[in-house]
């Protein structure tokens, strides 16, 4: 027997429980590129800069002629940003940039004070650029907020798929982001980051399973509720059914057993509850009203170290394809070949 709350989805946000702070779905059909990484036509009702329109099936963000979200900064939390299908174009104040997507996961710990800027870069220009990623920012304890910032990649080439049906894998996987499902285990996330202690039970799960199929989670400890998204399909489980969009964050004393009533395409997030204050305003999550101010007022004075880019909001050439630039700019790193 399971007890929690089932809570609706509406638009983009996922409404993620601590230690999460927010997750973020965004799915948009964008047209082809006009071979610099832009729409090849842009919308005439759009508000340049602050476009979140969603009548069009695709948004512009805060970008004004690439889509995305131009420099920015964040303070005392970390972001683990999931890009299903697409690409981003990352660059931050650290030195560091890249371009990852279709299925890659990119983990970035804010710490004490860190810009980046997240582009989408329409590099078909034959076809359009289907696009979805699930942005999640994992909250710091105090006593870490106010570390050294981090950013690596974990390459969808190093993520493990776990296959729950043989006959029809491809309808009936469950890929491990983050964490580990059974025997599988996703990289561990650098020592600045929460996920790093497997004490503190951090888990992101993404998959479908077919109608009739049976979708098994573990049992965790009471201080680490599961969170399951159900983004389509139904599932049923105590006698009650749960229909897309719909998050279900429960606690259980024994494994949980959904039963498919409808083909499922869900995600997963565990992790230990921070029994702490938050304080979250803008793009800065702490514990206090004052520690907020503070973040603010350490911006505006050394904009966390500065902008070492050009352009607020850069993008890397059309061919380069999928790397990483770590460690303040000095190693490159391209992901591993099958």
């Amino acid at each position: 027997m399971i007890k929690g709350n089932v809570y609706p989805v509406e638009g983009a946000r996922i409404p993620v429980q601590n230690p999460f702070i927010l997750a973020a779905h965004h799915v948009d059909a964008y047209p082809k590129g006009n071979g610099e990484m832009a729409p090849i036509e842009f919308p005439i009702d759009w508000e340049k800069g602050n476009d979140f329109s969603s009548t069009r099936g695709w948004k512009m963000y805060h970008g004004d002629y690439v889509p995305g979200f131009p420099a920015h900064p964040h303070r005392g939390f970390q972001t683990i940003t999931y890009a299903k299908t697409g690409y981003i174009d990352h660059f931050d104040s650290h030195g560091n940039y890249g371009r990852y997507g279709d299925g890659d996961v990119q983990w970035m710990v804010a710490g004490k004070g860190m810009q980046h800027a997240e582009m989408f870069p329409l590099v078909n220009t034959d076809q359009p650029n289907p696009f979805e990623i699930v942005q999640i920012w994992l909250n710091l304890p105090a006593k870490m907020k106010m570390v050294e910032g981090a950013y690596e990649m974990h390459w969808r080439e190093e993520l493990p798929i776990v296959v729950l049906d043989k006959e029809k894998p491809s309808e009936n996987y469950l890929k491990v982001l983050a964490g580990s499902y059974l025997d599988a285990s996703a990289p561990k996330p650098s020592e600045v980051s929460y996920g790093h202690d497997e004490n503190h039970y951090v888990n992101i799960w993404e998959g479908q399973l077919a109608q009739g199929k049976t979708l098994t989670i573990p049992q965790f400890p009471e201080e680490v509720p599961v969170q399951l998204f159900i983004r389509s399909g139904e599932v049923s489980v105590d006698g009650n059914k749960i229909t897309a969009p719909s998050l279900l964050v429960y606690t259980s004393d024994s494994d949980v057993d959904f039963t498919v009533t409808e083909n499922l395409d869900f995600m997963v997030f565990t992790g230990k509850t921070i029994d702490e204050e938050v304080f979250a305003y803008g793009p800065f999550v702490m514990t206090t009203r004052e520690e907020v101010v503070q973040a603010y007022n350490d911006f505006e004075r050394t904009e966390f170290g500065g902008w070492p880019w050009e352009s607020d909001a850069p993008i890397i050439p059309t061919d380069e394809g999928r790397f990483s630039v770590n460690n303040h700019g000095q190693e490159k790193m391209m992901p591993p070949t099958q």
